[in-house]
């Protein structure tokens, strides 16, 4: 037998060695720019990460919103977003964002699998977004031109992802579960289509359960809105009502005829 003809047993592990390592280098200085143009395909180029700086684990970049391929809408946070990708024990994922202009403390989202299952939950003690930042996204919210205050708090807001066997046909289907709450305060809103300044302040809340709710009310002001939204089989569906306080018809018109169908003083929002 001629032992010379195939490398050592010694030389096999160090070549492995050095794969594993090369592999393992790689993993670890990711560029951020990998993490930045899966982010753009998931969203269908709507939000980017641009210029982006660092690694998957640890970077930074400027956070824009865009109307999409090809559109002219875009719109930048005035500050850089700061990211800390970390793997946990349990095989899962934390991810940590932070912005100077927007996040007091940072916004976390954690991502947990369970035997081929997986879960994602938000934690958001409370960050605040410029309202112009949404005209990137282009129509109609370039029209609107709102401006003020957006602020997110959630309470242990968690989305389960689990796969189940239908006792009808045997077959695997996708099943999807929302718990907690969220909301979404939007303070001293304007827009460039009223005179009036502000129109009001208003509060969007997300209650999970077996069938999600979002429900739309007016805090304060002159434009009044109201609604409520659902997930049902044909996916998300929000019906709801804009209208102004007496007086104010005249100031509010421009505003009413962009957001839904006009019926006299009062306009149908209707979504999904």
């Amino acid at each position: 037998m001629n032992r010379s003809s195939s490398p050592p047993q010694t030389q096999r592990w160090t070549r492995l060695g050095l794969v594993l390592g090369g592999v393992s280098a790689l993993l670890v200085c990711a560029p951020a720019q990998w993490l930045a143009s899966a982010v753009n395909a998931a969203s269908g180029e709507r939000v980017q990460l641009r210029s982006p700086e660092g690694t998957v684990w640890q970077g930074s970049a400027q956070w824009v919103l865009t109307s999409g391929p090809g559109g002219q809408d875009a719109l930048a946070l005035p500050q850089r977003l700061q990211w800390r990708l970390s793997p946990q024990w349990d095989a899962g994922l934390t991810l940590s964002l932070n912005m100077p202009c927007c996040t007091p403390e940072p916004l976390v989202l954690q991502w947990q699998p369970h035997w081929g299952d997986w879960q994602i939950s938000l934690h958001s003690p409370h960050s605040q977004w410029p309202a112009q930042w949404l005209s990137g996204l282009g129509a109609p919210w370039n029209t609107m031109a709102l401006h003020g205050q957006l602020v997110l708090r959630s309470s242990g807001l968690v989305w389960h992802h689990e796969k189940r066997v239908l006792t009808s046909t045997g077959n695997t289907a996708k099943y999807g579960h929302l718990d907690g709450q969220a909301e979404l305060s939007l303070s001293q809103l304007s827009s460039g289509l009223s005179t009036l300044k502000p129109l009001g302040s208003y509060q969007l809340q997300l209650q999970g359960g077996d069938t999600p709710r979002l429900t739309l009310q007016t805090s304060q002001g002159q434009l009044l809105l109201q609604g409520e939204g659902s997930w049902r089989e044909q996916g998300f569906v929000f019906e709801g009502e804009a209208r102004a306080q007496p007086g104010h018809e005249a100031a509010l018109s421009n505003l009413l005829g962009v957001l839904g169908q006009r019926f006299g003083n009062r306009t149908v929002l209707r979504w999904g």
